[in-house]
């Protein structure tokens, strides 16, 4: 092994992109269940050590993982990477990332756009889980793979290695996240009066491809609809069981599967509406502090919308995970009310998404409601301080927001909602289907895609993985306060118009309001967020509202 390393490396020095044909060395593991009460998942688990290829100046190892079964691999995955991840320190940086099912006669091979790097499945502790690696530091006769303990029986070495053919290249766009929230349509195909209930049907396959070619990229889908997204550019949810069902564990190696939750569904809005907190809340702390709590308690949790669900599912079609944890993280809060944002994603949530119901002259008739000031804004002005508030929320935490447009929201504003959060950096642009007014009508959820697609075309943006830039200005608003819209009087508290918790309360919503317009006038890019002690930084200038 040792010596056809040393020949792949003088004739990949001399000859790129070339590979060592005959001197792989396969080891074959025999896998002991990582659970007392269960058998193994599979049988057994092969690892090729391949060749080496050079990468720009680095010595790169290819390497394949596969799990044998009767009728063939159940899928094989090839992997470039810095190292091989029977390392000391692991596989390390990705340069290739490939994927066969035989089963579905798929060859994939998964890239992000932007970096022209390869895209790895966004489980939590990828690498760690799905990758092989050595139960005791460097031994690699004793492995844990999947939760699972791997016994080596035999290597063979001098085994032939050809690269794969016919390989499709999926380059996805992780940064824009383009979605629609259901898997189907309106039949009406434009916009209904009076909350009057459309008509829907399930997407087919001419429509899959209708989206994909407008911008769509990000699926919510039935089990059957898998067929027809799988093999695309772009990413899906599922449930784990269904018709057919989700194959464990080849399924989980797909790049473009996120798993099962697009989103977790309104906190906030659930607390404030709720019997409980209306009846026994005595101060905004109180609620605030519910709203951080119960997003947390329903996040990490195996329910749904909990990010151990799809796991969950999994368990209860008896999957051995041993001691793993299948964790799908990345997915964002949807909410109405993301004046509570901060704490939504203090509490773990990794995003936040607007509900955009954008209308100008509903704005201003708020703004006045709470501050006691006629503010006439025009559209951009609106935006940004939705943007403001979403920016505001997810920066301390280094997580992304976006914004979904409703069918009540202004069509004339729906376009500029797109560019506006996309100029600002927003990962997430997103519509929502079913529940009559509250559904925007198939035709127009196209034509804003199109619109974005060419918009983002014409006006490249830095990634929004690097750091974020220094901005302007920060409001900052106190630990427990929302610039909230909704009104709050039940609350104890704020019970009494003329009490003094009731007169802090509005002279910081006054106050926060006039920075705002403030910024507005001198054209500065803001945000809006929480001074709960954390450290702020990022800003030429620091807005704080005081209590007093």
């Amino acid at each position: 092994m040792h010596l056809c390393r040393s020949i792949v490396l003088f004739v990949v020095l001399t000859v790129a992109q070339t590979f060592c044909l005959h001197g792989a060395t396969r080891s074959h593991y025999l896998v002991l269940s990582g659970n007392v009460n269960l058998g193994a998942p599979f049988a057994s688990v092969d690892f090729i050590s391949g060749p080496v290829e050079k990468v720009g100046k680095k010595n790169c190892h290819w390497w394949e993982l596969s799990v044998p079964n009767e009728a063939g691999p159940l899928f094989r995955v090839r992997v470039l990477s810095a190292n091989e991840p029977f390392d000391k320190q692991g596989a390390g940086e990705i340069e290739r990332y490939q994927l066969q099912i035989p089963a579905t006669g798929e060859v994939l091979e998964y890239r992000e756009i932007n970096s022209g790097k390869a895209l790895l499945p966004a489980w939590d502790d990828f690498q760690r889980y799905f990758f092989p690696h050595p139960a005791i530091p460097g031994v690699a006769q004793t492995c844990s793979y999947l939760g699972q303990t791997l016994a080596l029986q035999k290597t063979e070495p001098d085994q032939p290695w050809q690269p794969w053919s016919s390989v499709k290249i999926l380059n996805l766009n992780r940064e824009m996240l383009v979605g629609t929230s259901r898997p189907f349509k309106d039949t009406e195909g434009h916009r209904l009066p009076d909350k009057k209930e459309y008509t829907y049907t399930n997407f087919v396959a001419e429509d899959y491809r209708t989206m994909i070619d407008a911008g769509i990229n990000l699926y919510t889908i039935e089990p059957y609809q898998e067929q027809w997204v799988r093999s695309e550019p772009v990413f899906y949810l599922r449930a784990a069981k269904g018709t057919p069902a989700l194959q464990y564990p080849a399924d989980l190696y797909r790049a473009n599967y996120l798993g099962e939750m697009m989103f977790v569904d309104e906190p906030a809005i659930q607390t404030i509406y709720g019997v409980e907190p209306r009846k026994l809340a005595q101060n905004l702390t109180d609620v605030s502090g519910l709203i951080e709590q119960r997003t947390r308690t329903g996040y990490f949790s195996p329910a749904y919308y909990g990010i151990w669900h799809v796991e969950e599912e999994l368990r209860e079609q008896h999957v051995n995970f041993g001691d793993m944890r299948l964790a799908q993280t990345d997915y964002p809060v949807w909410e109405t009310l993301i004046e509570a944002g901060y704490y939504e994603v203090k509490a773990g949530g990794n995003g936040l998404v607007h509900e955009g119901r954008y209308q100008l002259t509903k704005f201003d008739e708020s703004v006045e409601k709470i501050t006691g000031v006629k503010y006439k804004h025009n559209t951009a002005e609106v935006l940004q301080f939705y943007n403001a508030l979403l920016r505001g929320a997810v920066r301390p935490f280094g997580k992304f927001w976006g914004t979904a447009i409703y069918g009540q929201c202004d069509p004339a504003i729906a376009p500029l909602a797109f560019d506006k959060a996309y100029d600002m950096g927003a990962r997430y642009f997103w519509f929502w289907s079913s529940d009559h007014d509250h559904h925007l009508p198939w035709p127009e959820q196209l034509a804003l895609a199109r619109s974005l697609k060419e918009y983002a075309a014409q006006h490249p943006r830095r990634s929004i993985y690097l750091p974020a830039p220094k901005r302007d200005t920060v409001i900052t608003i106190p630990n427990g306060y929302q610039l909230a819209f909704e009104d709050m009087s039940w609350i104890k508290a704020l019970s009494d118009p003329k009490g003094k918790a009731t007169g802090q309360y509005k002279n910081v919503l006054k106050r926060a309001f006039a920075a705002i317009q403030q910024c507005s006038a001198r054209g500065e890019d803001y945000d809006i967020t929480v001074d709960d002690g954390h450290r702020i930084e990022g800003y030429r200038r620091v807005i704080r509202i005081k209590e007093q």
